[in-house]
């Protein structure tokens, strides 16, 4: 295994790991060259936490991306001008499979005729080369790193530097690519980039977006652990009034997206992923009139769904907090209940726009006393008294244990023991 594989499996993950080798084995199995590239190669070597996968084959890539999906993967969104694919992997790892391509636009914004092509082609086609390496998932080279436009020297520098002068004329989707990498990795732009976002900024480049590469970039931002620095440079640099000429100021519920983004990362500590990019957008949108709301949604072309679902949220949010602070909620066990089976945006919103002491109060026990206990239930143990896991009879014996724990009814480790070999001796 190379030093940067060997890097690589000692930061992510073990499901983050166990998705890489099987996306690795998918594309061995077709014959197909992988690589990974990007984002998660550039966070690995500046040390910051890696949570998007983005693969590119030399190759047909919808042929990898039905082969994954066959294999349980779930495909989020196609693109088959460009030939790639979002996708979402076990556990939610969120992805995306590419095929390798140069690509050639005729206007800013639009979407530009792509050819296939090879690994290093398609790397200094990029935007910056800190985005442009890769590193090989190949059997013949796996783990050679791939670093045309010495991505890694920008990286030891902490500079944003431009591939070439038209990475925002080509991709005005890219200014809020910059001002995001730049707020969240702490770099700097160097002068050459400084002038060309300036320039694409005075030509009106960023209100030029539209669509699905400008949702797309907005999903990434709505997945940044702390979203609140980036969208207030993001402000700063003009781009939110680029959604829509209102979104600035004190339109912009500062404290509230702050409160959400605190709350998003209780979430994250739990295995829960909140909140969805419709829920986000409705966070940071929340103060806009009907008619704007309804004009950005027309502009990043949302599907129904998505656009409903805010609104569907906030009335099931009402709902489940009437539950939460009534008998519904009232015992341990009732409480587990109800919660386990909430979707995380409602538990967001639960946590954000409710300040009812009891419900806070709840939540706060669902996540610090009863999901840690959830996650260290004596399995071993279970197994050294003779119960085979992977069979429903072990999992039945591991949830009344569990009931019995948040009820207090096992306080020693003398109970615990005494309660769990009665157990495997009445479930059968």
């Amino acid at each position: 295994m190379s030093d940067y594989l060997f890097l690589m499996e000692s930061r992510v993950s073990p499901d983050q790991w166990q998705m890489l080798m099987g996306v690795e084995r998918a594309a061995a199995d077709l014959e197909m060259n992988l690589y990974l590239v990007g984002g998660a190669i550039r966070d690995l070597v500046a040390g910051s936490p890696i949570d998007d996968f983005d693969f590119v084959v030399e190759g047909k890539a919808p042929k990898l991306v039905k082969e994954l999906a066959r294999r349980g993967a779930r495909v989020l969104r196609e693109n088959a001008a460009l030939q790639t694919a979002e996708m979402e992997f076990a556990h939610g790892i969120p992805g995306s499979v590419s095929i390798a391509r140069i690509e050639t636009h005729t206007k800013p914004g639009a979407t530009p005729t792509i050819a296939p092509a090879t690994i290093i082609a398609d790397l200094r086609r990029r935007d910056f080369p800190m985005n442009s390496i890769g590193i090989s998932l190949s059997p013949k080279s796996r783990g050679l790193l791939l670093d045309p436009s010495n991505g890694l020297a920008d990286i030891e520098k902490h500079e944003i530097r431009p591939l070439h002068n038209y990475i925002f004329f080509n991709d005005p989707v890219r200014m809020f690519r910059a001002v995001r990498l730049r707020a969240r990795l702490g770099f700097t732009w160097n002068p050459k980039t400084a002038a060309l976002f300036q320039s694409a900024r005075d030509e009106g480049l960023a209100e030029s977006c539209s669509g699905e590469p400008l949702a797309q970039e907005l999903r990434h931002l709505a997945r940044e652990r702390n979203p609140v620095p980036i969208l207030k440079e993001m402000e700063k640099e003009k781009l939110l009034r680029a959604l829509n000429p209102r979104l600035q100021g004190k339109v912009l519920d500062w404290p509230g997206i702050a409160k959400a983004a605190k709350a998003a990362q209780m979430l994250s500590a739990a295995g829960l992923r909140a909140p969805s990019f419709p829920l986000f957008l409705h966070l940071v949108t929340r103060k806009l009139p009907a008619r704007d709301k309804t004009q950005l949604a027309d502009k990043l072309r949302l599907p129904k769904a998505e656009r409903n679902l805010p609104q569907k949220l906030d009335a099931d949010s009402k709902h489940l907090a009437k539950e939460l602070g009534s008998r519904a909620g009232g015992t341990p066990t009732k409480l587990f209940q109800l919660l386990s089976k909430t979707p995380p945006d409602l538990l967001l919103l639960l946590m954000t726009n409710f300040s009812n002491k009891t419900i806070q109060s709840r939540l706060k026990t669902y996540f610090t006393k009863y999901l840690p206990l959830g996650a260290n239930l004596p399995a071993k143990e279970l197994q050294q008294l003779g119960v085979k896991p992977g069979v429903p009879r072990f999992q039945k014996i591991l949830d009344a244990y569990f009931f019995a724990s948040i009820e207090g009814e096992l306080r020693t480790p003398n109970q615990q023991q005494k309660y769990l070999a009665r157990l495997v001796q009445q479930i059968k």
